[in-house]
């Protein structure tokens, strides 16, 4: 109930839950474009479909893991963007070869792996 006495209408209710379930959907990314993201940038340097090294290490299940190879920090969001904003043992950073967009859309994908 609003101080005035006033309560909220269903259909204001229901489109507030629609717009927030679409902005949390946008926050998330997309695993597609993050796959893309991948090919474009990381599969000469980094294996998706197996834990085995080519220059940097397999990134299969990285999200299962416990802790980043690069940084000894635990895997998370924030963790796997620092590192590829930053890069570290050899990676390059990609901070401003990445849009924001690209790096949510490239971890959603590596959560997939």
């Amino acid at each position: 109930m609003y101080p005035d006495g006033l309560h909220a209408s269903p259909r204001f209710v229901a489109l507030s839950i629609f717009a927030a379930a679409m902005i949390s959907a946008q926050n998330k990314g997309s695993a597609e474009k993050g796959n893309e993201v991948f090919d474009e940038q990381c599969a000469s340097c980094h294996s998706a479909y197996t834990s085995d090294r080519k220059v940097g290490p397999g990134l299969k299940f990285l999200f299962a893991k416990e802790k980043l190879e690069s940084s000894g920090k635990p895997v998370s969001d924030s963790s796997v963007r620092e590192v590829l904003d930053k890069g570290g043992k050899g990676m390059p950073a990609f901070k401003a070869n990445l849009s924001e967009d690209d790096k949510t859309d490239l971890i959603a994908y590596l959560k997939t792996l």
